[in-house]
């Protein structure tokens, strides 16, 4: 049985989908979910999905939840950091007391990040948790979600101008639904002899890249403008963790990985721009 938590969320519910695609016999007893609000899963159970309640912040929950799971789905929880790693601790040690056969991490690039940024920490401790646990694991690094674009970019579309702490890099971006798709992928492959798999996209580019490509499909002005972020930048807040790897270069290194899963490469970057970004017509 392959069993996904967290899969109310964006991603979970998106894995759980493809894992349906890719194998449609899944259904019934060979596929399972652990979520923190049964009720919210229902048209999963309306798919003989089984759907099993398990809380992170209740431990007691997790090894009932887990139980009969040849490959766990971890996908990363919300929250500070050190509530994260507590919880993903307390994931693994349930994963242990159910006797689960293999585990799957869904991390992050900037696992290996130092100094550690608030994001890279959860990473970086979740794998020395499974590692410390002796389970059988795989992880599965990410770059950040190609459709944070729309957020990061909506007010410099009304402004004219992204002002972000100063830093220079590069990164390379995947859709959600294609992480997922890979992330599927891996879950149901007959061998898992790769400890880490790197999910990146097919090209790196800058963050002033990014915005004259994406100026040039909504037919708007928008300047890049490296340093100009008003007011002190909170350590403890994403988005500065997220530009704190990517001057470190933490998304920039490219990997055939999911290629090597899926049987192609991920969307180019500006196809997702395309998709994202492009006016659509009121015909």
């Amino acid at each position: 049985m392959i069993l996904v938590t967290g899969a109310n969320g964006q991603l979970g519910r998106r894995i759980v989908q493809h894992l349906i695609a890719r194998e449609p016999a899944l259904r019934g007893r060979r596929l399972a979910v652990s979520v923190r609000e049964p009720a919210r899963a229902g048209d999963l159970a309306n798919r003989d999905v089984t759907v099993r309640h398990g809380d992170f912040d209740q431990p007691d929950t997790l090894p009932k939840a887990f139980a009969g799971a040849l490959r766990l789905v971890l996908v990363p929880t919300d929250g500070p950091a050190a509530l994260r790693i507590q919880r993903h601790g307390n994931a693994i040690r349930a994963a242990v007391a159910a006797g689960v056969g293999h585990v799957l991490y869904v991390g992050g690039l900037e696992a290996d990040m130092a100094p550690a940024t608030p994001f890279s920490r959860v990473h970086r401790d979740t794998e020395a948790l499974l590692a410390d646990s002796a389970l059988p694991h795989t992880v599965l690094r990410c770059p950040p979600c190609a459709d944070a674009l729309t957020d990061w970019f909506a007010p410099a579309l009304s402004d004219g101008s992204l002002p972000v702490p100063p830093g220079e890099g590069a990164l390379s971006l995947v859709s959600r639904d294609e992480l997922a798709q890979a992330i599927a992928a891996a879950a149901l492959a007959p061998r898992l002899d790769q400890r880490i798999h790197r999910l990146t996209g097919q090209a790196a580019l800058s963050l002033a890249d990014i915005a004259a490509r994406i100026a040039r499909v909504c037919g708007r002005p928008l300047r890049y403008e490296a340093g100009s972020a008003n007011g002190p930048v909170d350590a403890l807040d994403a988005r500065a963790s997220l530009f704190a790897a990517i001057a470190a270069g933490q998304f920039s290194p490219l990997s055939r990985d999911f290629a090597a899963l899926v049987g192609h490469p991920p969307k180019s970057l500006d196809c997702l721009i395309h998709e994202y970004f492009a006016p659509r017509s009121l015909a």
